[in-house]
């Protein structure tokens, strides 16, 4: 079978498929025999052979420019070290100094015979022990610094957790990210949650939350734990400035569920340096320092807006 020389992980046996920089060094291949993968998390074999019912088609191994290993798709479930210890990867991600960048405890193929909810099944809890709290959940990924330092956590959509905020105990659902040092950076509330800003208090929701992958979310926070950020469906903001008032409030645009049904599309608030940014269509901007701004809720939290609960997990 073909092989491939690498200069820093040797030669690679049985390459079906080999992808290349301009310059001819590999950029990526496929196998149909076993490799070993010398990294600094540990011995790693990347995926061999024909894809399977729940196993990706595509490149197994991913280089850089550099000849340093990007990525694996591992033939099996491999446990690599962390900086949370020893965790169960399917795919793995890199830093080009060898650190890893993303880790996936599975890697399946979601498909008309292999489903979300097979996936899931699949998924084990792993235990967590943070800054912001201790913890048990099945997670899709894990985002780490090049330092090491856990930079996000992503959870399947059926979990959540409670975490420590600077508004205090708050219920999580996709995920959360975290600063260097371990302080909560942002997250993704699983219900409404009352969040302190400099115009008062403010409803956080985001009822169009995907959770593809939590590096950012619905509530932001600086390092200082002051909020920079949040969106909310829930409340409409009056804004009196020397020129007269401004009431501005979530549009009102037709549901995914039901066109026909009118829903409030979640807005974006953003602080920063004394003013403050309302994103919607268009984006307002306010100067706190001149302005004065009361928050006013406009749709009740604890009221469902979609009209078909049975068949939607949007609001938690």
């Amino acid at each position: 079978m073909p092989t491939c020389q690498t200069e820093n992980y040797g030669p690679l046996a049985g390459v079906t498929y080999l992808e290349t920089y301009t310059d001819g060094s590999p950029k990526g291949c496929a196998f149909d025999e076993p490799n070993t993968i010398n990294t600094p998390v540990g011995m790693l074999i990347p995926h061999y052979g024909p894809a399977n019912l729940r196993n990706r088609e595509g490149l197994a191994l991913e280089f850089f420019k550099s000849g340093q290993i990007k990525s694996i798709d591992l033939e099996n479930a491999t446990e690599v070290i962390t900086s949370l210890g020893n965790l169960s990867a399917e795919r793995i991600s890199f830093y080009e100094n060898g650190r890893i960048h993303r880790l996936f405890p599975l890697n399946g193929r979601i498909n008309g015979y292999w489903t979300e909810h097979d996936e899931y099944t699949l998924a084990k809890p792993m235990a967590f022990d943070l800054a912001v709290g201790a913890f048990s959940a099945k997670v899709v990924s894990l985002c780490f610094y090049e330092s090491g330092a856990l930079k996000s956590l992503t959870m399947w959509p059926q979990e959540t957790i409670e975490i420590n905020s600077p508004d205090g105990l708050v219920k999580v659902r996709y995920g959360f990210s975290l600063y260097e040092n371990g302080k909560l950076k942002s997250f993704e509330p699983a219900l409404p949650e009352p969040i302190v800003t400099p115009i008062g208090i403010v409803i956080a929701y985001d009822s169009n939350a995907h959770g593809i992958n939590c590096d950012e979310n619905s509530v932001n926070y600086s390092p200082a734990g002051k909020v920079r950020s949040l969106i909310t469906g829930n409340n409409g903001l009056m804004i009196t400035t020397p020129e007269g008032k401004q009431f501005v409030q979530p549009l009102m645009k037709p549901g995914t569920l039901d066109p026909e049904i009118l829903v409030p599309e979640p807005m974006t608030i953003v602080f920063s340096d004394g003013k403050m940014e309302i994103i919607q269509d268009n984006i307002v901007t306010v100067d706190l320092k001149t302005a004065t701004v009361r928050s006013i809720l406009v749709h009740d939290p604890m009221k469902k807006s979609c009209g078909d609960c049975s068949s939607c997990s949007s609001c938690g």
